[in-house]
Parts: structure tokens; sequence; C-alpha cells
């Protein structure tokens, strides 16, 4: 186990830049990302240990400390505290990241751009859907799904290199 506070790096295959994953736990961020970002195993593009596959290149907004996790495990893993899901109230901040492109995204637009990202095209998983209630909070109307609510303009998406 990694001390609180250090990176452990680990090169994977070949050894090259873009396999290299590293842990970081706080109060240590990853400063490979323009956002404040912290996870288990995270890859270049945002993948961790515990979601890896192609499409799993999201990081979510965490509440409790304003830092993106590529999941609630790895928020759990990296941190001394309680996640706290994204609030409502709060929907028209960024609070999803693409991993791919750097594209910030309210959770309205992360909702409905058809698991896609809307800045580069590339694919997100879909299954991320069933648990998303893990990173927002819903409204509670059991009837009312978590997709939609006001628009927000420009205020949808945001690029983290625009920050």
């Amino acid at each position: 186990m990694t001390d609180p506070g250090t990176d452990e790096e680990r090169t994977g295959g070949q050894g090259s830049d873009e396999e290299r994953v590293r842990t970081t736990i706080e109060p240590t961020l990853d400063e490979r990302f323009a956002v404040p970002l912290r996870g288990i195993d995270v890859d270049p593009e945002a993948r961790c240990a515990h979601w890896h596959g192609e499409v799993d290149v999201v990081a979510l907004r965490f509440a409790c400390c304003e830092t993106y996790y590529p999941c609630v495990r790895c928020h759990e893993a990296a941190t001394d505290h309680e996640p706290v899901r994204w609030p409502r109230d709060r929907f028209g901040e960024p609070a999803v990241l693409c991993g791919s492109c750097g594209e910030r995204m309210t959770p309205i637009a992360y909702f409905e751009c058809g698991n896609a990202c809307p800045g580069c095209g590339t694919a997100f998983n879909p299954g991320c859907r069933a648990h998303r209630d893990r990173y927002f909070e819903p409204d509670g109307n059991p009837d009312v799904e978590l997709d939609g609510g006001p628009e927000s303009g420009d205020q949808r998406r945001q690029d983290a290199r625009d920050p």
C-alpha cells in the first residue's frame, strides 16, 4: 500500500508514456490532468484499476472535495472521507471529464450526450447509466430520471484547457 500523499508509478507492457498508470491519493493530485484528479492506477485517459475498458474514459467530480475520480471506488481508496454526490442545485457546473480530450461537461450535458464525448466523439461506457446515482444526487422523485433538467446553454460544456 502506498503512503498517503505519495505517488506510485508503474509501467505496463513496454513501459511507454502512453501505458503509464499512476496512483494518487490525498493530498497529491495527478498533474497530467488540467483539473484536480486522483485515483488508483489511472492511465493518461482516466481509466483506473476498477474500470479500464476502452470506453472507461470518464472521471467524475465529487462535491465533498471538488476533485475528479474515475470511479467511486477510487474515491473511497484515495481519500479519508465519505463520497458526496454532485448536488442537483449545481448541475449547471462542470462535473464530468472526458479523459480523452479534457472536455468538461455539466451533468445534464453528460446525461444527454448519447454515450459519446460532445467534444471529441470518444465513446463512453453506456453501462455507467446503471450506477450514476452513486455520483449525482437524484431529485427525490422516483418517477423522474436523472436525465433532463433545465437547459443551461453554454454552461453545459467547458473545455478543461479553458479554466
